[in-house]
């Protein structure tokens, strides 16, 4: 049951973290549904053995006229065994209030196992001192760790001033996910759009938090550019 707002209700994306599986998808679609205010959306879908999910992740597509969805809650019930998991979300999806973010993750709460803490991880782009080494492109990320992965995040709204991706400059997005524990690599690409989309890439560094002294740091100094370097316009890096 996901209590929803006087919206359009878009696509959107349930992810799950199977113990057998890996990760997985669920698509629940309704193109062009009201969804009355104060109200909820019941969907049932068919799936193997989930195993122990303790994590979900809600997306949606920022389409046109969609104005934003408030996720109240969402709950999971198998309905064999009758066996419930409830997420608390309390949050707006949409590019125009709250936390600006079509992409949310929650922890699952339930009675015999600790529920999981939520972090804003601190992401850094450093962009390497060579002309043409900054972008105007789009730039998406993942991390991933010994618990999951975030999922592909755009890297939209930089904590610092000035134009994002340029030369010798460093920009820093915060990427909010339940916790991934140790990070093990990150993959990073840009969409290749605009004029000499290429960048040359010294590394990403990502903290648990801005308050956080623990940081990892995943290297390339290398192009992400489909005629230099990798020729390539997205790459995995471990971290050392």
């Amino acid at each position: 049951l996901i209590p929803a707002s006087n919206s359009t209700f878009p696509l959107f994306t349930v992810k799950y973290r199977n113990s057998a599986l890996g990760l997985g998808k669920i698509f629940l679609k309704e193109p062009a549904l009201t969804v009355p205010s104060s109200s909820c959306y019941l969907g049932q879908v068919e799936t193997g053995d989930l195993g122990d999910v303790y994590k979900i992740r809600v997306s949606c597509d920022d389409v046109p006229g969609f104005r934003g969805w408030h996720l109240k809650s969402f709950h999971l019930q198998e309905l064999h065994r009758k066996q419930e998991l409830n997420f608390e979300c309390n949050c707006w999806l949409t590019l125009k209030r709250g936390d600006k973010e079509l992409v949310k993750e929650f922890p699952a709460v339930t009675e015999d196992q600790k529920t999981l803490p939520v972090y804003k991880y601190v992401v850094s782009v450093h962009i390497g001192d060579r002309w043409g080494a900054g972008t105007f492109a789009n730039v998406y990320i993942t991390l991933y760790g010994k618990r999951g992965d975030t999922g592909v995040r755009k890297l939209d709204t930089s904590l610092m001033k000035g134009g994002k991706f340029q030369r010798n400059k460093v920009d820093s997005f915060l990427v909010e996910a339940v916790s991934l524990s140790h990070l093990q690599k990150v993959v990073i690409g840009h969409d290749g759009e605009g004029y000499g989309a290429g960048m040359y890439l010294k590394m990403v560094t990502v903290k648990e938090s801005q308050d956080s002294d623990k940081e990892w740091v995943f290297p390339l100094w290398n192009w992400l550019d489909t005629h230099l370097g990798l020729c390539e316009t997205v790459c995995e890096i471990v971290t050392v």
